[in-house]
């Protein structure tokens, strides 16, 4: 195992797991790492749980997972457990599992969750933002690809279908939080790898294209998010059965594109999120003038206007998630709005 550290773009080899595995579940609670279920070789199908303390640099077995042994699961922490569902306990063809398991750490136990209402999956991705956790695509007990992407709210116990992903259905893909979107891309189809990348924004339920990866793979390899930023890579090229070890940081393609906080004077607007061709009130910036401009998240223009006492009516026709960019002379503001259909 290993640790990336941000700050001087360097990787350190940490304590090794006790015993290795690929496509294992994993995620982070009370600020220690988990790790359980995966494959060794390619029939071997695990279930036991490791429990990772970065201050010791050590490992420590837990309370086995209670389920089938099997890889290729979805996983991730919420509200201060962590859950481990779907999966694969055969060949490529399966059978794959539906089911879901919940592990309390302060405990050290178990108990049965709520599965994702579909059919059995394996080869998921998922991530965690504004409280609730998503499960997107993986290859179904049907043996197609899923474009579906599914959102859990830990309140209700419930799940809900959310937009369909846009581009080709695929499994393995990476996933991860990028400021108040979430982005999904690479994976594979049965036979080749995907590059191409996309956008989620929660607010509008509603997708749009970002920059392609630029890597060798990212197919089951990594993807995580750190202090605001955002990686991905490593992986695993199907036309040439190698491995990849690159790994990619996903910025700004260009100075109007994802704008994070503190790139520019942060402005106010509401009704955030808002109808397209509806007025947008701006917060008084004490400027007598003021120029506006629409971008997507690849930073392409979409639409240049001015505002008017505060005020600016959108544009019919543009939803997603948009930066609004004001100008005046060399001071600039910028906002994030979820523009919805009208």
């Amino acid at each position: 195992m290993f640790a990336y550290n941000l700050g001087s773009d360097t990787w350190s080899e940490k304590a090794p797991i006790p015993a290795a595995r690929r496509l294992a579940a994993a995620f982070v609670l009370n600020g220690k790492g988990y790790i359980s279920c995966g494959l060794v070789g390619t029939s071997t199908k695990l279930d036991d749980l490791w429990e990772y303390n970065p201050v010791t640099d050590s490992w420590s077995q837990r309370a086995d997972f209670p389920g089938q042994d099997r890889y290729g699961t979805y996983h991730f922490a919420l509200g201060g457990y962590g859950y481990v569902g779907g999966g694969n306990i055969g060949s490529s063809s399966g059978p794959f599992l539906s089911d879901a398991f919940r592990y309390d750490p302060e405990t050290d136990t178990w108990t049965t969750a709520i599965g994702l209402p579909d059919l059995p999956r394996h080869g998921t991705s998922s991530f965690v933002m504004n409280g609730k956790a998503y499960v997107f695509g993986g290859k179904e007990s049907s043996l197609a690809f899923s474009p579906d992407l599914w959102v859990f709210d830990p309140v209700t116990q419930e799940w809900d279908l959310l937009a369909p992903f846009p581009a080709t259905p695929r499994s393995s893909p990476l996933a991860f939080v990028f400021a108040n979107d979430a982005v999904i891309g690479c994976g594979r189809t049965e036979t080749v790898n995907l590059y191409d990348v996309w956008f989620y924004d929660p607010l509008s339920d509603d997708w749009g294209g970002a920059p392609a990866y630029p890597g060798e793979s990212s197919l089951a390899g990594t993807s995580f998010s750190i202090n605001g930023r955002a990686f991905g890579g490593l992986g695993w090229v199907l036309e040439t059965n190698a491995s990849a070890s690159d790994l990619w940081e996903l910025v700004k393609p260009s100075s109007n594109g994802i704008l994070e906080p503190g790139g520019s004077a942060t402005a106010t607007c509401h009704p955030n999120p808002i109808l397209s061709g509806q007025r947008l009130s701006i917060a008084q910036l004490n400027v007598p003038s003021l120029r506006a401009e629409l971008f997507d998240g690849q930073g392409r223009s979409l639409w240049q206007g001015r505002v008017d006492d505060g005020q600016l009516t959108l544009p019919s026709g543009l939803h997603g998630s948009l930066i609004l960019k004001l100008t005046a002379d060399q001071r600039s503001w910028s906002a994030r709005l979820s523009v919805l259909p009208n």
